[in-house]
């Protein structure tokens, strides 16, 4: 059902050229969908909830320097599918982004992604084993919610609220009886979702630039709206045959969100989120070999952020989708060791 992609092969540029080209020395079917990244305003309640969650910090960059530091979260241990490896060796971490000062600031807040004229990046997405029991967990803790599931027609998924006021959907990963109880342990980070002005270019650019395998469709016709879910099948080995929901047992998902029409629209349609008022700051892919995946992403004529010649760090790129949205390319540890991070 899920065919890897190795990218070692002549593949066609454009439409309508005679230019072919051989691939460089890299696999797609090796690259993890390793991160989103959001900014903060205190790193220390929003770290509060995120471990409630049943996250755990794995890792941290501090670059006093430059006034920020970068806090690293995934779901741990015996349950979890991520395991203990090297966090640029996962799917589905959160990476939680804090400029010193801002906790202290009043008049600083992020922009969520789910406003007007602001929307773009929509959630991050956690499946947990009952639902029901979760949900109260969250809201016995003081937690608000954006959604709740006795709120509107869909009363199978629910959103609660971080500190900042990002989304965070919550989904059933199984329709099993799993009793009146609830555990973290068992949860997944399970996708991120952005919204796309064009299903058709955005499907293009994420299948054949980033390689990434298109595993569920679902139209909503009477509501105007279908949602596309890509992941790395590889890089979720356990989920490609047994699983009894799929979809939501997986780490590491993208939901694009295309509403009807927009792709007719003059212009960009979305916030990207790097541009003020700033709030989510990119998706990460690792990659088996940086140098490669950037030569070829360079070959297929991708738009660029950032190069790995350009500036000080010259362990990360960036390229930009097609909404401008950033993708952050950086170097799986565990397949070549390039940087002691």
């Amino acid at each position: 059902m899920f065919a890897s992609k190795v990218l070692n092969l002549r593949f066609h540029i454009r439409p309508g050229t005679n230019r072919y080209l051989t691939t460089m020395a890299t696999d797609t079917s090796k690259y993890k969908l390793n991160h989103t990244m959001i900014r903060v305003k205190d790193p220390k309640k929003s770290l509060e909830f995120y471990k409630f969650l049943g996250l755990s910090q794995i890792q941290q960059l501090d670059f006093p320097e430059n006034k920020f530091s970068l806090y690293f979260l995934a779901y741990n241990g015996p349950k979890s599918l991520q395991g203990d490896r090297h966090w640029t060796d996962r799917n589905a971490v959160l990476e939680l982004t804090h400029n010193y000062g801002t906790e202290n600031d009043p008049n600083y807040s992020v922009a969520n992604g789910n406003t007007e004229p602001h929307r773009g990046f929509g959630h991050i997405a956690i499946s947990v084993d009952n639902i029901e029991a979760a949900c109260t967990r969250i809201e016995d803790a003081g937690y608000p919610f954006q959604k709740k599931l006795t709120d509107g027609r869909m009363k199978h998924i629910a959103f609660a609220k971080d500190p900042d006021g990002y989304w965070v959907e919550i989904i059933r990963r199984h329709n099993e009886d799993v009793g009146i109880a609830t555990d973290t342990a068992n949860y997944r980070l399970n996708h991120s979702m952005i919204r796309v002005k064009c299903a058709e270019t955005s499907l293009k650019f994420y299948e054949e630039v980033l390689g990434m395998t298109l595993l569920r469709t679902s139209e909503n016709q009477n509501s105007g709206f279908n949602l596309y879910f890509l992941g790395y099948p590889a890089s979720n080995p356990k989920m490609q045959n047994d699983a009894k929901n799929p979809a939501a047992e997986w780490e590491g998902l993208l939901e694009l969100t295309w509403n009807y029409g927009t792709e007719k629209q003059e212009g960009p349609v979305y916030h990207n989120g790097n541009a003020e008022p700033q709030g989510f700051g990119h998706l990460c892919v690792s990659v088996d070999d940086l140098n490669a995946a950037c030569e070829r992403f360079e070959s297929l004529n991708v738009n660029w952020k950032k190069r790995l010649t350009d500036g000080r760090m010259k362990n990360v790129a960036f390229v930009l989708d097609p909404d401008g949205y950033w993708i952050e390319v950086i170097q799986n540890e565990a397949l070549k060791r390039t940087s002691n991070w």
